[in-house]
């Protein structure tokens, strides 16, 4: 058989197990396909969770560029930070609205006025915690130390990201099964 023949074979065969596989696996993701798609992202409290995600995103970032001894993108990041951080409040707290969907899944009477604002306050002091915590992460990386740097990074996730998540959260495993698959 020629070499050309056998290339064909090659790819006709490497289309039909492609066919195969992507019919199997299309049963399987049946849950993210389809209508199904419109409950999977009903369940997530999207504005949240996408700001969520960004915010985790140029932490991330920020670690990565601690790491590296890459303190101009420190400084970047951490302003990424603290300026998406700004817009936590309208998202927990809609203008005009009652607290959005996520206060189901704390335990918090939405409907207890004076809990509610006492909740408001604290989740306040979380963002105002985080701004500050990035101002002083862009501030040590100045100074181009990665210990420095490091230890302020590693102080906004312990005492104002963490401690957050342990005060708003569902303990896990009682998690919404969102946060299960996304890893929190």
């Amino acid at each position: 058989m020629r070499k050309g023949n056998r290339f064909i074979l090659f790819l006709l065969a490497t289309f039909v197990v492609f066919i195969i596989t992507m019919g199997t696996t299309g049963l399987k993701t049946s849950a993210v396909m389809g209508e199904d798609i419109k409950t999977h992202h009903k369940k997530e409290h999207a504005p949240i969770r996408s700001l969520m995600f960004i915010l985790s995103s140029h932490t991330s970032s920020i670690l990565d560029a601690i790491m590296i001894g890459d303190y101009d993108s420190v400084q970047k990041e951490a302003t990424i930070v603290a300026d998406k951080t700004k817009g936590l409040m309208s998202s927990f707290f809609p203008q005009g609205e009652k607290a959005g969907e996520w206060i189901n899944e704390t335990g918090i009477d939405p409907n207890n006025e004076k809990h509610l604002k006492s909740v408001k306050e604290d989740i306040g002091k979380y963002v105002h915690k985080i701004i500050d915590s990035t101002n002083n992460i862009a501030q040590a990386s100045r100074k181009h130390s990665i210990v420095d740097t490091y230890n302020e990074f590693d102080s906004m996730l312990r005492k104002t990201c963490f401690k957050c998540h342990e005060t708003y959260r569902s303990k896990w495993p009682d998690w919404p099964e969102w946060m299960q698959i996304s890893g929190g």
